[in-house]
């Protein structure tokens, strides 16, 4: 930019299509001659209609100014919608999806460039956005307004690249058809198998999501019946519906009703069994919610519509906050349906005792990966997983399992050639399941898994955006991402990612690995007593050496020398061959590797504590 540079407000969406490049080794001509034609018939239409200004392409992107956020996203909502209805019926590898990034912002002006900090916010948008899907800010959201159409997901804060500040970044669904979107190191250690294994269970939940190719018998399908709600709810009530149906659908991957279908169908709520004949759904989920002096109060029961059994129900509260259905509120209840739903499936796939499926599974694996707490209990979780995907080698529940069962297997392994090809065989695995499934947040899980677990943490740092973009209540991806943040020194942002963990995970058996984690980011951050409170709570779940590890660094650097002495006294009893050195062998860095800075902070700690070198 010269110096003759001006500055203006502005909406700038950027787009480009997914998979470009595999799409032009394919068929350069023909996917040259595609693009061309949806240029002319889609995108330029729908820019120049909501009065925006084309800055520039470079061959599958699209740089485009406007002056309303609500008419960036207007355009955006067209092409997608558009593009959705061009692709229906192609197969995978014939798709054109785009990815569109919004954002508003001061820009810079020269001629007919622009650039600036409001650009570049829209490029990282665009690129966590999943295939098919719309990402924006939250300045956009609050512009826009509410009648477009459409549900705004909130993604929560995202620590982007390149982007000092994390940005508030919200998803965009429309409501029914035409559907826009498809459904949209620290070392880990094996001695905290059932722990671990309950996180790594959740991130294997995509034992529903996967569409199958078989009947409608092998996908669990719900409907979620408008929420119930005493004045002034009514508004909140809406929001809870909606929130809870999107994030159903991701979290649980169940085959959810869509809100306006749902609509409909409420008042038939004393008639479950003629709705679940009527709309093919096994479950309905019926809810109340109220609020008053601050608190949202929410009961929800799931029941079984051919038996009309009540089969879970709850009651949650959380701090209320204007009309819209608090986050935390909506992760916890999403969570502890698809824990509900899992088991009910179980059972039901258990008493009609069909030859197997990958489907059958793939859901008796991850329950199992649950429960998994030796070799030979993971052995068979793994045997699982394989045996699925020998049915349909494309199965990716089955694919993001598997992987997460070969890390775990992996870390279980000593450094050396089995262990990496054993990691390996992980990462072709978890890199088949989000090429087949890019809109599949599980899928995303389980890639951030191996690529943490091998060191590469700016791909781990962008495939845990892209699965919480996706999905922000995946509990797994925030812990993974908290990790991530911890290995690369950011203490403030992996504390944040494990306190939203925490949130949407208040009761579950992976609660102590978070408080555990989140213990090392107050290490890092040189809050030695929160560290401390953290680690003693994390120990309630079930005390390991690397909690007397932390703890004793903690105690050490708190001044408090006699608890350090009796935590490092219980790490040497657990671990007698503990030292400094054997941790950094332990780790697996190469020879000379620096120190990650929480491992800088830990060693700190032990020596002061008496831990020999």
């Amino acid at each position: 930019m010269t110096s003759s540079s001006t500055r203006r407000l502005a909406a700038v969406m950027i787009a480009d299509v997914a998979g470009y490049s595999r799409l032009m080794e394919r068929d350069e001509a023909g996917t040259h001659e595609r693009l061309r034609q949806i240029r002319a018939e889609v995108t330029d239409p729908a820019v120049l209609r909501h009065g925006g200004r084309i800055v520039r392409t470079v061959g599958d992107g699209l740089l485009v100014e406007f002056a309303s956020a609500r008419s960036a996203l207007q355009a955006a909502i067209g092409i997608q919608r558009e593009m959705a209805a061009r692709n229906r019926g192609l197969p995978a590898d014939r798709r054109i999806d785009h990815r569109i990034g919004i954002n508003l912002g001061d820009i810079l002006v020269d001629d007919h460039d622009i650039a600036g900090n409001g650009v570049n916010v829209a490029a990282r948008l665009e690129a966590i956005a999943p295939p098919g899907g719309i990402a924006i800010s939250g300045t956009v959201r609050r512009q826009v307004g509410d009648d477009l159409g459409v549900t705004f997901v909130d993604a929560g804060q995202q620590q982007v690249k390149n982007i000092a500040r994390p940005i508030r970044v919200f998803r965009v669904e429309p409501d029914g058809p035409p559907s826009v979107l498809s459904r949209l190191r620290g070392r880990r250690w094996p001695r905290w198998a059932t722990a671990v294994a309950a996180l790594l269970a959740l991130a294997a939940g995509a034992w529903l999501a996967y569409p199958q190719r078989t009947t409608d018998a092998a996908v669990a399908s719900l409907i979620v019946l408008p929420f119930t709600h005493a004045a002034p709810a009514g508004a909140l009530a809406d929001s809870m519906t909606r929130q809870l149906t999107a994030a159903l659908s991701q979290l649980a991957g169940l085959k959810v009703v869509a809100p306006a279908v749902a609509a409909r169908f409420g008042d038939q709520r004393d008639e479950l069994r003629k709705l679940g004949r009527e709309l093919n759904v096994r479950y309905a989920l019926d809810g109340r919610i109220e609020s008053s002096e601050g608190e949202v109060d929410a009961a929800v029961h799931l029941v079984d519509t051919g038996s009309g059994n009540s089969l879970w129900s709850t009651r949650l509260q959380a701090n209320a906050a204007g009309d819209a259905a608090p986050l935390a509120l909506v992760g916890q209840l999403a969570e502890s349906l698809r824990a509900a739903v899992q088991q009910a499936e179980l059972r039901r796939v258990a008493a009609e005792r069909a030859e197997p499926s990958a489907y059958a599974l793939a859901l008796a694996a991850a329950d199992e990966l649950q429960k998994a707490s030796d070799p030979q209990r993971m052995e068979a979780v793994r045997a699982r997983f394989e045996h699925a995907l020998a049915l349909d080698a494309e199965h990716v529940p089955a694919l993001a399992g598997y992987a997460h069962a070969l890390v775990y297997e992996a870390d279980r392994t000593e450094p050396g050639a089995l262990r990496d090809a054993v990691l390996r065989r992980a990462d072709q695995v978890s890199l088949r399941a989000v090429t087949l499934r890019p809109d599949d947040a599980d899928a995303w899980g389980a890639r951030t898994n191996v690529l943490l677990f091998r060191g590469q943490l700016e791909a781990a740092a962008e495939a845990a955006q892209r699965g919480l973009l996706l999905n922000p209540y995946l509990v797994p991806l925030q812990s993974f991402s908290g990790q991530i943040n911890l290995a690369q020194g950011r203490g403030e942002q992996a504390l944040a990612a494990f306190e939203r963990g925490l949130a949407l995970n208040p009761t579950g058996a992976g609660r102590g690995v978070l408080l555990h984690f989140r213990c090392r980011a107050l290490l890092l951050l040189a809050r030695h007593a929160e560290a401390i409170e953290s680690c003693e709570r994390a120990m309630a779940f079930g005390p390991e050496w690397h909690d007397h590890m932390v703890l004793a660094a903690a105690y050490a650097l708190q001044g408090e020398a006699q608890q350090a002495q009796r935590a490092r006294g219980e790490l040497m009893r657990l671990q007698p061959a503990f030292s400094i050195r054997w941790h950094e062998a332990a780790a697996g860095r190469g020879a000379g590797a620096p120190p990650p800075p929480f491992d800088l902070v830990l060693y700190a700690g032990l020596r002061k504590a008496g831990v020999p070198d």
